[in-house]
């Protein structure tokens, strides 16, 4: 935003001076063709429906006052710093900058059991450093046990080892893993065995040992016919 307001300036700037030479070097020629130009837009603006003209009138003020809005907000908005004073150091000036915390804490916060992602935010405010820290953890981890380490972390890195002072309590956004998710237990019924197929078809042999077994009684009757 500063690199547009800086651009946005030179333009008016130059604008501003080549109307302001051409005004004060020619200016009858000058003054005339503005009022030309002037009465024509009159003469347009009398042929519309006054309700024509108010809106357009409301539509072109609300337009101009929200980008005036805009610059004025970003001209007066306080940047975030990017770097740090170290406060612990006597006889200089030591500045710190936000990516080289924010890269130390990740680092830290990653050594420790069940983390496995660390995002963190480092921002400058009035009274010190402010720390939020976006925690991934393992699944079925303790909370409690977690979270409580990487605060102790946070407090040493920043103002045990950096020499620098937390505004606020570090924020701790701490959340897991999915749990992965069981395989279904499918049941197969049960076919039952198949019988072996001499079980089932007799054998030629059974046949002719059958037929053999048949009573004489049989025989004599068969001879008969």
């Amino acid at each position: 935003m500063n690199t547009f307001n800086r651009i946005l300036v030179v333009v008016l700037l130059l604008v501003a001076m080549v109307a302001c030479t051409a005004v004060f070097v020619v200016p009858i020629p000058v003054l005339r063709a503005v009022g030309i130009q002037i009465a024509g837009l009159i003469a347009f603006l009398n042929s519309l429906q006054w309700y024509v003209r108010l809106l357009f009138g409301i539509l072109f003020a609300l337009t101009l006052n929200v980008v005036f809005i805009l610059l004025l907000i970003s001209e007066l908005r306080k940047p975030k710093a990017k770097a740090i004073q170290v406060e612990q150091i006597s006889g200089g000036e030591v500045m710190v900058t936000v990516e080289s915390i924010a890269d130390r804490l990740k680092y830290e916060v990653d050594q420790l059991p069940g983390v496995l992602r660390v995002k963190p935010v480092v921002s400058a405010k009035r009274g010190g450093v402010v720390v939020d820290l976006d925690v991934e953890g393992a699944a079925g981890v303790n909370v409690l046990d977690s979270v409580a380490p990487i605060v102790d972390v946070v407090q040493d890195v920043v103002e045990g080892k950096m020499g620098l002072r937390l505004a606020r309590p570090p924020k701790v956004h701490f959340h897991t893993v999915a749990y992965p998710k069981a395989p279904k237990t499918q049941v197969v019924a049960e076919t039952p065995p198949v019988e072996d197929a001499e079980e089932i078809i007799p054998s030629a042999e059974d046949d002719a040992e059958q037929t053999l077994a048949l009573p004489e009684a049989q025989w004599h009757d068969s001879d008969d016919s």
